[in-house]
């Protein structure tokens, strides 16, 4: 699906519509803002530039697929993902719009795999920092180690066999750790 289509679905009146993409159900736009602020799903908002559509500014959130039921137990199943039917107020909608991409300075670029433009010095740095992270929660990990049974689905298996460094937006990767994460013991 286009992301033409994607919006034009995503702005329908009265509807919270969820783009079924991969593991993830996507909100974008206006299903961004009914979900977050008529559901109180607390999901962090990303802004993008879309280069096809004149550089056009969206916002847009996910969430697992397996959470639809748990987040939304009243949505009903489309062809493209599921929807939720409302009375939904939009007259605030264009201020958090603006207020969300104020918030993101840095605007997330469309990336493709053939045009992918890295500015190298950020990159070094944000790479030395992941790794601090990582050697710190292994660190941490060595001293009291903890074994869980998970099972992944075919789904994120996929996801990690074709996964490459550098070729996944952050938000992505955040919502395959989310997950993931679903599936640990609650402390």
């Amino acid at each position: 699906m286009f992301i033409e289509e994607k919006l034009s679905i995503s702005q329908r009146h009265n509807y919270l519509s969820l783009i079924e993409e991969g593991i993830f159900f996507r909100a974008y736009n206006q299903s961004a803002y009914i979900l977050n602020q008529y559901y109180h799903q607390d999901l962090k908002v990303i802004s993008n530039v879309v280069k096809k559509l004149n550089n056009q500014q969206i916002v847009f959130c996910a969430f697992p697929k397996t959470q639809i039921k748990q987040r939304l137990p009243h949505s009903v199943k489309t062809e493209w993902g599921y929807e939720l039917k409302g009375n939904f107020e939009l007259s605030n909608f264009q201020d958090w719009f603006e207020n969300i991409l104020s918030l993101d300075s840095t605007y997330i670029k469309n990336i493709s795999n053939k045009n992918v433009n890295h500015d190298v010095n950020f990159s070094k740095k944000q790479e030395k920092i992941l790794q601090q992270q990582l050697s710190s929660t292994m660190n941490d990990s060595l001293v009291s180690p903890i074994f869980y049974n998970i099972q992944l689905t075919q789904q994120q298996l996929k996801f990690l066999h074709k996964w490459r460094r550098g070729n996944c937006l952050p938000i992505i990767m955040e919502n395959f750790i989310e997950s993931i994460k679903q599936q640990l013991p609650k402390n």
